[in-house]
Protein backbone atom coordinates (compact mmCIF):
# COMPACT_ATOMS: atom_id res chain seq x y z
CA UNK A 1 0.00 0.00 0.00
CA UNK A 2 0.99 3.60 -1.18
CA UNK A 3 1.93 5.45 2.34
CA UNK A 4 1.89 8.75 0.74
CA UNK A 5 0.23 11.18 3.22
CA UNK A 6 -3.01 13.34 1.23
CA UNK A 7 -4.60 15.94 3.22
CA UNK A 8 -8.81 15.95 3.00
CA UNK A 9 -8.52 19.34 0.43
CA UNK A 10 -6.05 17.55 -2.01
CA UNK A 11 -8.13 14.44 -1.73
CA UNK A 12 -11.57 16.18 -2.64
CA UNK A 13 -9.40 17.87 -5.43
CA UNK A 14 -8.38 14.36 -6.70
CA UNK A 15 -11.56 13.06 -6.87
CA UNK A 16 -13.12 16.37 -8.26
CA UNK A 17 -10.15 15.43 -11.28
CA UNK A 18 -10.92 12.18 -11.77
CA UNK A 19 -14.59 12.96 -12.04
CA UNK A 20 -13.85 15.58 -14.77
CA UNK A 21 -12.09 13.06 -16.52
CA UNK A 22 -14.78 10.42 -16.51
CA UNK A 23 -17.23 12.92 -17.59
CA UNK A 24 -15.13 14.37 -20.18
CA UNK A 25 -14.11 10.33 -21.50
CA UNK A 26 -17.57 8.33 -21.59
CA UNK A 27 -19.03 11.65 -22.82
CA UNK A 28 -16.69 12.54 -25.99
CA UNK A 29 -18.14 9.78 -28.30
CA UNK A 30 -21.70 10.99 -27.67
CA UNK A 31 -21.32 14.31 -30.15
CA UNK A 32 -20.10 12.02 -32.83
CA UNK A 33 -23.01 9.71 -32.78
CA UNK A 34 -24.30 10.78 -35.89
CA UNK A 35 -20.97 9.57 -37.45
CA UNK A 36 -21.44 5.93 -35.91
CA UNK A 37 -24.88 5.96 -37.28
CA UNK A 38 -23.80 6.45 -40.75
CA UNK A 39 -20.52 4.67 -40.39
CA UNK A 40 -22.58 1.39 -39.33
CA UNK A 41 -25.84 1.98 -41.51
CA UNK A 42 -28.36 2.09 -39.21
CA UNK A 43 -31.86 3.46 -38.79
CA UNK A 44 -32.49 5.34 -35.88
CA UNK A 45 -34.24 2.24 -34.07
CA UNK A 46 -31.43 -0.07 -35.04
CA UNK A 47 -28.83 2.48 -33.81
CA UNK A 48 -30.38 3.48 -30.59
CA UNK A 49 -31.50 -0.60 -29.64
CA UNK A 50 -28.05 -1.20 -29.98
CA UNK A 51 -26.42 1.81 -28.31
CA UNK A 52 -29.02 0.53 -25.16
CA UNK A 53 -27.32 -2.68 -25.07
CA UNK A 54 -24.50 -0.94 -23.12
CA UNK A 55 -27.25 -1.05 -20.22
CA UNK A 56 -26.61 -5.28 -20.24
CA UNK A 57 -23.18 -5.05 -19.94
CA UNK A 58 -24.14 -2.19 -16.73
CA UNK A 59 -26.59 -4.66 -15.53
CA UNK A 60 -23.83 -7.34 -15.03
CA UNK A 61 -21.44 -5.08 -13.84
CA UNK A 62 -24.44 -4.00 -11.37
CA UNK A 63 -24.94 -7.68 -10.14
CA UNK A 64 -20.87 -7.96 -9.60
CA UNK A 65 -18.63 -4.78 -8.99
CA UNK A 66 -20.37 -4.01 -5.86
CA UNK A 67 -19.11 -6.92 -4.19
CA UNK A 68 -15.84 -6.84 -5.73
CA UNK A 69 -14.99 -3.47 -4.63
CA UNK A 70 -16.37 -4.59 -0.81
CA UNK A 71 -14.00 -7.94 -1.01
CA UNK A 72 -11.02 -5.97 -2.57
CA UNK A 73 -11.35 -2.67 -2.22
CA UNK A 74 -11.78 0.54 -4.76
CA UNK A 75 -8.25 1.25 -5.97
CA UNK A 76 -7.83 -2.27 -7.87
CA UNK A 77 -11.51 -1.88 -9.36
CA UNK A 78 -10.81 2.01 -10.31
CA UNK A 79 -7.26 0.56 -12.29
CA UNK A 80 -9.25 -2.57 -13.93
CA UNK A 81 -12.01 -0.04 -14.99
CA UNK A 82 -10.18 2.40 -16.56
CA UNK A 83 -7.85 0.01 -18.75
CA UNK A 84 -10.83 -1.76 -19.79
CA UNK A 85 -13.34 1.01 -20.12
CA UNK A 86 -10.28 2.74 -22.95
CA UNK A 87 -9.48 -0.45 -24.69
CA UNK A 88 -13.39 -0.78 -25.27
CA UNK A 89 -13.32 2.89 -26.40
CA UNK A 90 -10.33 2.95 -28.50
CA UNK A 91 -11.65 -0.31 -30.35
CA UNK A 92 -15.29 1.75 -30.91
CA UNK A 93 -13.73 4.83 -32.88
CA UNK A 94 -12.40 2.74 -35.77
CA UNK A 95 -15.16 0.20 -36.08
CA UNK A 96 -17.22 -0.17 -38.74
CA UNK A 97 -18.94 -3.42 -38.41
CA UNK A 98 -22.67 -3.50 -36.30
CA UNK A 99 -21.55 -7.07 -35.11
CA UNK A 100 -18.46 -6.35 -33.78
CA UNK A 101 -19.72 -2.64 -32.22
CA UNK A 102 -22.46 -4.91 -30.10
CA UNK A 103 -19.98 -6.52 -28.19
CA UNK A 104 -18.05 -3.58 -27.35
CA UNK A 105 -20.65 -1.31 -26.23
CA UNK A 106 -21.98 -4.17 -23.80
CA UNK A 107 -17.81 -3.97 -22.61
CA UNK A 108 -18.37 -0.37 -22.30
CA UNK A 109 -21.26 -0.29 -20.57
CA UNK A 110 -19.82 -2.93 -18.11
CA UNK A 111 -16.67 -0.43 -17.84
CA UNK A 112 -18.35 2.51 -17.35
CA UNK A 113 -20.94 1.41 -14.15
CA UNK A 114 -17.67 -0.38 -12.74
CA UNK A 115 -16.04 3.11 -12.74
CA UNK A 116 -19.27 4.82 -11.64
CA UNK A 117 -19.91 2.00 -8.70
CA UNK A 118 -16.39 2.09 -7.27
CA UNK A 119 -15.55 6.33 -7.66
CA UNK A 120 -19.05 6.77 -5.91
CA UNK A 121 -18.55 4.28 -3.20
CA UNK A 122 -15.05 6.22 -2.46
CA UNK A 123 -16.95 9.83 -3.23
CA UNK A 124 -19.60 8.85 -0.57
CA UNK A 125 -16.80 7.33 1.58
CA UNK A 126 -14.52 10.44 1.39
CA UNK A 127 -18.02 12.72 2.13
CA UNK A 128 -18.09 10.83 5.48
CA UNK A 129 -14.03 11.84 6.48
CA UNK A 130 -14.49 15.17 4.87
CA UNK A 131 -17.30 15.83 6.62
CA UNK A 132 -18.45 18.46 3.74
CA UNK A 133 -21.92 17.27 1.35
CA UNK A 134 -20.16 16.65 -2.08
CA UNK A 135 -21.53 14.32 -4.01
CA UNK A 136 -23.94 17.09 -5.84
CA UNK A 137 -20.76 18.79 -6.68
CA UNK A 138 -18.90 16.06 -7.54
CA UNK A 139 -21.70 15.51 -10.68
CA UNK A 140 -21.28 19.01 -11.17
CA UNK A 141 -17.99 18.41 -12.29
CA UNK A 142 -18.61 15.27 -13.78
CA UNK A 143 -21.20 17.72 -15.87
CA UNK A 144 -18.37 20.26 -16.47
CA UNK A 145 -16.36 17.49 -18.26
CA UNK A 146 -19.16 16.40 -20.11
CA UNK A 147 -20.14 19.44 -21.48
CA UNK A 148 -15.86 20.20 -22.38
CA UNK A 149 -16.08 17.30 -24.45
CA UNK A 150 -19.06 18.26 -26.36
CA UNK A 151 -17.07 21.76 -27.15
CA UNK A 152 -14.37 19.93 -28.06
CA UNK A 153 -16.08 18.28 -30.73
CA UNK A 154 -18.84 21.16 -31.74
CA UNK A 155 -14.68 22.51 -32.97
CA UNK A 156 -13.70 19.80 -34.63
CA UNK A 157 -16.11 18.51 -36.73
CA UNK A 158 -15.74 18.70 -40.29
CA UNK A 159 -12.15 19.34 -39.43
CA UNK A 160 -10.81 15.94 -37.92
CA UNK A 161 -12.37 12.56 -38.34
CA UNK A 162 -13.96 10.98 -35.23
CA UNK A 163 -11.82 8.19 -35.04
CA UNK A 164 -8.74 10.50 -34.96
CA UNK A 165 -10.19 12.98 -32.59
CA UNK A 166 -11.54 10.22 -29.84
CA UNK A 167 -8.16 7.54 -30.01
CA UNK A 168 -5.96 11.19 -29.02
CA UNK A 169 -9.18 12.31 -25.93
CA UNK A 170 -8.87 8.33 -25.18
CA UNK A 171 -5.08 7.96 -24.90
CA UNK A 172 -4.50 11.47 -23.18
CA UNK A 173 -8.03 10.62 -20.22
CA UNK A 174 -6.48 7.00 -19.55
CA UNK A 175 -2.69 7.96 -18.28
CA UNK A 176 -4.06 11.10 -16.46
CA UNK A 177 -6.86 9.16 -14.59
CA UNK A 178 -4.57 6.32 -13.74
CA UNK A 179 -2.29 8.99 -12.50
CA UNK A 180 -5.01 10.40 -10.35
CA UNK A 181 -5.71 7.39 -9.41
CA UNK A 182 -2.44 6.05 -7.96
CA UNK A 183 -2.66 9.91 -6.30
CA UNK A 184 -6.25 8.79 -4.38
CA UNK A 185 -4.24 5.44 -3.20
CA UNK A 186 -3.61 6.03 0.29
CA UNK A 187 -7.37 6.40 1.03
CA UNK A 188 -9.35 4.31 -1.03
CA UNK A 189 -11.55 1.92 0.31
CA UNK A 190 -9.86 -1.07 1.95
CA UNK A 191 -10.51 -5.24 1.33
CA UNK A 192 -12.85 -6.13 3.99
CA UNK A 193 -12.36 -9.84 3.31
CA UNK A 194 -13.93 -10.83 6.73
CA UNK A 195 -17.07 -9.12 6.23
CA UNK A 196 -19.54 -11.43 3.94
CA UNK A 197 -22.29 -8.46 4.05
CA UNK A 198 -22.44 -7.24 0.06
CA UNK A 199 -22.41 -10.59 -1.82
CA UNK A 200 -24.45 -11.29 -4.89
CA UNK A 201 -26.66 -13.19 -2.85
CA UNK A 202 -27.19 -10.45 -0.85
CA UNK A 203 -28.11 -7.49 -3.48
CA UNK A 204 -31.23 -9.58 -4.54
CA UNK A 205 -32.11 -10.66 -0.64
CA UNK A 206 -31.97 -6.92 0.17
CA UNK A 207 -33.28 -5.89 -3.06
CA UNK A 208 -36.10 -3.20 -2.56
CA UNK A 209 -38.02 -1.38 -4.82
CA UNK A 210 -38.14 2.57 -3.34
CA UNK A 211 -40.94 3.41 -5.85
CA UNK A 212 -40.19 7.34 -4.84
CA UNK A 213 -36.56 7.26 -5.69
CA UNK A 214 -36.88 5.08 -8.77
CA UNK A 215 -39.73 6.94 -10.41
CA UNK A 216 -37.79 10.48 -9.53
CA UNK A 217 -34.51 9.53 -10.98
CA UNK A 218 -36.11 7.93 -14.22
CA UNK A 219 -38.32 10.96 -14.80
CA UNK A 220 -35.36 12.99 -13.99
CA UNK A 221 -32.81 11.27 -15.76
CA UNK A 222 -34.22 10.41 -19.09
CA UNK A 223 -34.31 13.75 -19.93
CA UNK A 224 -30.36 13.72 -19.81
CA UNK A 225 -29.77 10.29 -21.67
CA UNK A 226 -32.30 11.41 -24.40
CA UNK A 227 -30.16 14.27 -24.99
CA UNK A 228 -27.02 12.81 -25.10
CA UNK A 229 -28.08 10.25 -27.35
CA UNK A 230 -30.09 11.79 -29.83
CA UNK A 231 -30.06 15.76 -29.59
CA UNK A 232 -27.19 15.61 -32.40
CA UNK A 233 -29.22 13.54 -34.76
CA UNK A 234 -31.84 15.22 -34.42
CA UNK A 235 -30.14 18.48 -35.13
CA UNK A 236 -28.10 17.30 -38.05
CA UNK A 237 -31.22 14.61 -39.36
CA UNK A 238 -34.75 16.33 -38.15
CA UNK A 239 -33.96 19.69 -38.42
CA UNK A 240 -31.26 19.93 -41.00
CA UNK A 241 -28.45 21.99 -39.33
CA UNK A 242 -24.84 21.75 -40.90
CA UNK A 243 -21.85 21.49 -39.12
CA UNK A 244 -20.31 21.61 -35.50
CA UNK A 245 -23.70 23.49 -34.93
CA UNK A 246 -25.20 20.75 -34.39
CA UNK A 247 -23.72 19.64 -30.77
CA UNK A 248 -25.50 23.49 -29.78
CA UNK A 249 -28.44 22.58 -27.69
CA UNK A 250 -26.45 19.37 -26.24
CA UNK A 251 -23.74 22.00 -24.61
CA UNK A 252 -26.44 24.33 -23.81
CA UNK A 253 -28.22 21.77 -21.57
CA UNK A 254 -24.97 20.42 -19.71
CA UNK A 255 -23.45 23.82 -19.49
CA UNK A 256 -26.97 25.06 -17.36
CA UNK A 257 -26.64 21.62 -15.95
CA UNK A 258 -23.42 22.59 -14.60
CA UNK A 259 -24.94 25.95 -13.22
CA UNK A 260 -27.48 24.36 -11.27
CA UNK A 261 -25.76 21.71 -9.53
CA UNK A 262 -22.74 23.87 -8.69
CA UNK A 263 -25.47 26.60 -7.71
CA UNK A 264 -27.42 24.29 -5.40
CA UNK A 265 -26.88 25.82 -2.16
CA UNK A 266 -28.47 28.99 -3.60
CA UNK A 267 -31.34 27.59 -4.23
CA UNK A 268 -31.79 25.46 -0.85
CA UNK A 269 -31.40 28.07 1.21
CA UNK A 270 -34.65 29.98 -0.90
CA UNK A 271 -37.03 27.04 -0.58
CA UNK A 272 -36.97 23.20 0.06
CA UNK A 273 -34.99 20.46 -1.90
CA UNK A 274 -38.80 19.06 -2.99
CA UNK A 275 -40.65 22.09 -3.86
CA UNK A 276 -37.07 23.27 -5.66
CA UNK A 277 -36.95 20.18 -7.91
CA UNK A 278 -41.09 20.44 -8.43
CA UNK A 279 -40.12 24.11 -10.24
CA UNK A 280 -37.12 22.63 -11.75
CA UNK A 281 -37.92 19.96 -13.22
CA UNK A 282 -42.04 21.30 -14.36
CA UNK A 283 -40.15 24.56 -15.74
CA UNK A 284 -37.71 22.43 -17.61
CA UNK A 285 -40.10 19.60 -19.10
CA UNK A 286 -42.04 22.31 -20.28
CA UNK A 287 -39.73 24.67 -22.05
CA UNK A 288 -38.14 20.78 -23.69
CA UNK A 289 -41.60 20.16 -24.85
CA UNK A 290 -41.62 23.64 -26.32
CA UNK A 291 -38.46 23.15 -28.14
CA UNK A 292 -39.59 20.09 -29.81
CA UNK A 293 -42.90 21.09 -30.65
CA UNK A 294 -41.31 24.15 -32.50
CA UNK A 295 -39.32 21.96 -34.16
CA UNK A 296 -42.42 20.05 -34.67
CA UNK A 297 -44.55 22.58 -35.95
CA UNK A 298 -42.18 24.52 -38.45
CA UNK A 299 -39.00 22.70 -38.21
CA UNK A 300 -38.92 22.48 -41.96
CA UNK A 301 -40.06 26.26 -43.12
CA UNK A 302 -38.18 28.15 -40.23
CA UNK A 303 -35.28 25.59 -39.54
CA UNK A 304 -32.98 27.63 -37.51
CA UNK A 305 -35.73 29.39 -36.33
CA UNK A 306 -37.08 26.09 -34.83
CA UNK A 307 -33.31 25.12 -33.80
CA UNK A 308 -32.81 28.42 -32.07
CA UNK A 309 -36.48 27.27 -29.62
CA UNK A 310 -35.51 24.10 -29.17
CA UNK A 311 -31.67 25.01 -27.73
CA UNK A 312 -33.19 27.48 -25.41
CA UNK A 313 -35.60 24.68 -24.34
CA UNK A 314 -32.57 22.54 -23.65
CA UNK A 315 -31.30 25.39 -21.61
CA UNK A 316 -33.69 25.45 -19.64
CA UNK A 317 -34.20 21.80 -19.24
CA UNK A 318 -30.86 21.60 -17.84
CA UNK A 319 -30.91 24.31 -15.55
CA UNK A 320 -34.24 23.22 -14.27
CA UNK A 321 -33.53 19.35 -13.87
CA UNK A 322 -29.28 19.88 -13.02
CA UNK A 323 -30.14 18.67 -9.19
CA UNK A 324 -32.86 16.28 -9.63
CA UNK A 325 -31.05 13.36 -9.97
CA UNK A 326 -28.20 14.33 -7.25
CA UNK A 327 -30.90 14.84 -5.12
CA UNK A 328 -32.86 11.44 -5.25
CA UNK A 329 -28.74 9.44 -5.39
CA UNK A 330 -28.56 11.35 -1.83
CA UNK A 331 -32.07 10.75 -0.48
CA UNK A 332 -31.30 7.20 -1.94
CA UNK A 333 -28.43 6.84 0.53
CA UNK A 334 -30.08 8.55 3.26
CA UNK A 335 -33.62 6.45 3.63
CA UNK A 336 -31.82 3.07 3.26
CA UNK A 337 -29.38 1.16 6.15
CA UNK A 338 -27.21 -0.23 3.68
CA UNK A 339 -23.73 0.92 3.22
CA UNK A 340 -22.94 3.11 0.18
CA UNK A 341 -21.93 0.36 -2.56
CA UNK A 342 -24.81 -1.77 -1.58
CA UNK A 343 -27.09 1.60 -2.13
CA UNK A 344 -25.12 2.40 -5.40
CA UNK A 345 -25.94 -1.38 -6.45
CA UNK A 346 -29.01 -1.67 -5.90
CA UNK A 347 -30.37 1.86 -7.31
CA UNK A 348 -28.18 1.30 -10.42
CA UNK A 349 -30.21 -2.27 -10.61
CA UNK A 350 -33.52 -1.10 -10.97
CA UNK A 351 -32.63 1.99 -12.66
CA UNK A 352 -30.70 -0.07 -15.21
CA UNK A 353 -34.17 -1.87 -16.19
CA UNK A 354 -35.85 1.51 -16.42
CA UNK A 355 -33.51 3.09 -18.34
CA UNK A 356 -33.04 0.47 -21.05
CA UNK A 357 -36.72 0.08 -21.11
CA UNK A 358 -36.63 3.83 -21.77
CA UNK A 359 -34.36 4.13 -24.58
CA UNK A 360 -35.83 1.12 -26.33
CA UNK A 361 -39.03 2.75 -26.47
CA UNK A 362 -37.47 6.69 -27.50
CA UNK A 363 -35.69 4.47 -30.12
CA UNK A 364 -38.07 2.33 -31.49
CA UNK A 365 -41.01 5.71 -31.33
CA UNK A 366 -38.19 7.55 -33.40
CA UNK A 367 -38.31 4.42 -35.92
CA UNK A 368 -42.31 4.27 -36.47
CA UNK A 369 -43.13 7.93 -36.13
CA UNK A 370 -40.38 10.28 -35.76
CA UNK A 371 -37.26 11.41 -33.85
CA UNK A 372 -39.13 14.77 -32.99
CA UNK A 373 -42.21 12.92 -30.97
CA UNK A 374 -40.11 10.24 -29.30
CA UNK A 375 -38.46 13.51 -27.98
CA UNK A 376 -41.57 14.12 -26.44
CA UNK A 377 -41.22 11.20 -23.93
CA UNK A 378 -38.50 12.58 -21.67
CA UNK A 379 -40.40 15.93 -21.69
CA UNK A 380 -43.07 14.44 -20.35
CA UNK A 381 -41.35 12.26 -17.83
CA UNK A 382 -39.72 15.38 -16.48
CA UNK A 383 -43.03 17.24 -15.77
CA UNK A 384 -43.86 13.75 -13.47
CA UNK A 385 -41.12 14.07 -11.41
CA UNK A 386 -43.36 15.78 -8.56
CA UNK A 387 -45.65 12.81 -8.11
CA UNK A 388 -41.80 11.70 -6.42
CA UNK A 389 -40.50 14.58 -5.16
CA UNK A 390 -41.31 13.84 -1.26
CA UNK A 391 -38.73 11.33 -1.30
CA UNK A 392 -36.37 14.09 -1.35
CA UNK A 393 -37.31 15.16 2.28
CA UNK A 394 -36.96 11.59 3.74
CA UNK A 395 -34.58 10.68 6.90
CA UNK A 396 -31.09 12.59 6.38
CA UNK A 397 -31.36 13.63 3.28
CA UNK A 398 -33.25 16.90 4.33
CA UNK A 399 -29.93 17.52 6.17
CA UNK A 400 -28.63 17.06 3.09
CA UNK A 401 -29.67 19.09 1.61
CA UNK A 402 -29.85 22.06 3.73
CA UNK A 403 -26.23 21.52 4.47
CA UNK A 404 -25.27 22.22 0.53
Amino acid sequence: MNKQVITPEEEFKTLTKLFFLFGFGIMSWIPRFPDFKERLGLTNGQFGSIISLGNVGAFVSLLTVGHIVHKLGSYKVLIASTCSLYLGFILIASISSSLIFIPVVILVGFSSSAFHISVNSQAFDSQTRITKPIIVKLHGIWTIGAVSTGLVSGLLIGRISATVQLNIVYVLVFFLKIKYINKLRPVTLLPKLEDDHYSVKQIFKSLRFDRLIAGGMICAILLEIAMGDWSNIFAREYLGIKGGLITLPYILFMSAMIAGRLGISRIIDRMPINRAANIGSVTGGTFFLIGVLASILFGDTHQYWAFGIFSFGCLMAGLGTSFVVPSFFNAASARSAFPSAVVIGQIGLINNFLIFGGKWVIAWTAQFTSLAVALLIPAVMALSVPLFSKALLSGNAKGQADEK
